[in-house]
């Protein structure tokens, strides 16, 4: 073949590869689904040592309606406990309405026996509410 024919022939492979199907454009990756902590720690004033099967149990909750029970937004669990046991409740902002109230609360259970609990209500990320709580809980008696 001679250069004419050479380059006749390149012209037209490359504009029928102009014309062929051209490649989709990838599909954007989605986002990680943004997410917030609010996180603290939590322990309780008694001088004695929790059973190694106790469990810490936290939540994230909304405490908005007080004829309702409480929705649970985030919980952690921890095992075995050692006080002050630090926490990180992860949540997804938009389950968050800035109207509502939300708390967290923290308890320690042995075999679905309950050892020590909140008494009061621990306010966070909304009407002022920071982030960053510290919890002291109060024994369970049992009869």
């Amino acid at each position: 073949m001679n250069r004419r024919s050479c380059i006749a022939v390149l012209a037209v492979a490359m504009a029928l590869a102009a014309c062929g199907p051209t490649a989709e454009p990838a599909a954007p990756t989605p986002a990680p689904a943004a997410s917030a902590t609010v996180t603290g720690t939590a322990t309780y004033r008694e001088r004695i040592a929790l059973p190694a099967d106790a469990e810490l149990i936290v939540q994230l909750v909304d405490v908005s309606l007080a004829d309702a029970p409480s929705t649970v937004i985030a919980e952690q669990r921890i095992a075995p406990v050692r006080v002050p046991a630090a926490f990180t409740l992860t949540y997804d902002p938009a389950q968050i309405d800035q109207r509502h109230s939300y708390a967290v609360s923290a308890k320690v259970e042995r075999a679905g026996t309950l050892l020590f609990t909140t008494d009061t209500r621990h306010p966070v990320l909304t009407q002022g509410a920071g982030r960053a709580v510290d919890i002291v809980m109060k024994q369970v008696r049992s009869r």
